[in-house]
């Protein structure tokens, strides 16, 4: 049996650095009994709220509304209360991210912003309090994370989803959620770009931790060569990777996750990354193992607590 498992571990990471794992169960890398502690860990702290982390993609108001529709479906309210906020944009959103309040709007949600930079935490709370919905944009995690940090937006986030708030974002608003996210909002180096020839000066991707509502690293674009790239190099071994593709968005809810792909781009996907297990590129569309590998994280670290 252990043979058997070596083997198929060894087919498993080749298969995995060449194409990302389509096939991988958690019976793989876990015992019954882990597999079974974990999932568990993982529901106990998944609270009552929806999360919907994008890679990119859902551009347009037909390709956005089966994650309209989910935020709806979760929060089960005729007219829902929608916040935007746009702290990841430097609370200047542009045209574009607009769009998707009143996306929110003509599904029925009544709506507001909040600019964080310009509020004061007792108003930040307050509003993040009334939403049944929130929704973060792209922009810059660095930014972000400064911003919430000092008006105690983390707090806020955490007590939201706990009772029941569904959170929503692109790129750095997906990154938000999680236990941390990794960005290049640093200073400009030389390394892998996003754009052809994909080889010049960038900024530099570091961490953030931010919400710790997702218990992973998130990373977005995850097709991208500059994302991709940078991530293969820099895969922390204490903390599980949640990488989604541009056209691809993770739903956690209930402890489970679940791929939603843009319908533009059907086979774009995410996968999870755990170095001290050596999992590499494993796709989760259809496969338990997220739940196991968030499971284990949060377990340990309730331990060193």
């Amino acid at each position: 049996m252990k043979q058997i498992k070596s083997i198929a571990m060894i087919l498993a990471v080749v298969i995995g650095f060449l194409f990302g794992f389509r096939f991988l169960q958690p019976e793989l890398f876990y015992s019954n009994d882990e597999i079974t502690e974990f999932t568990q860990a993982t529901k106990d702290a998944c609270g009552k709220g929806l999360v919907i982390t994008i890679g990119g993609g859902f551009d347009y108001e037909d390709t956005f509304k089966p994650l309209l529709n989910r935020c709806m479906k979760h929060v089960g309210k005729e007219n829902p209360n929608m916040l935007f906020i746009a702290t990841g944009a430097r609370e200047d959103p542009g045209e574009d991210n607009l769009a998707r309040m009143d996306w929110f709007a003509h599904a029925g949600c009544n709506t507001d912003r909040l600019n964080v930079v310009e509020s004061t935490a007792e108003e930040c709370a307050e509003k993040v309090s009334w939403a049944d919905i929130i929704y973060e944009t792209g922009g810059n995690l660095k930014f972000l994370t400064e911003a919430w940090g000092e008006k105690g937006m983390f707090e806020d986030i955490r007590a939201a989803f706990a009772s029941g708030t569904a959170l929503i974002g692109p790129s750095t608003g997906a990154m938000c959620w999680a236990y941390c996210g990794f960005d290049n909002c640093g200073d400009d180096v030389f390394r892998f770009i996003e754009d052809f020839p994909f080889i010049g000066y960038g900024p530099e991707f570091h961490y953030y931790y931010a919400s710790d509502v997702v218990p992973f690293c998130v990373i977005p674009h995850f097709d991208n060569i500059g994302y991709r790239q940078n991530a293969f190099k820099a895969v922390k071994s204490d903390v599980p990777w949640l990488c989604i593709e541009n056209g691809a968005a993770v739903a956690f809810e209930n402890g489970k996750f679940e791929v939603i792909s843009d319908q533009r781009t059907p086979f774009r996907t995410a996968y999870v990354f755990c170095t001290e297990r050596n999992i590499v590129m494993a796709e989760i569309k259809h496969s338990d193992l997220a739940e196991v590998v968030a499971g284990e994280f949060l377990t340990k670290r309730s331990a060193d607590r």
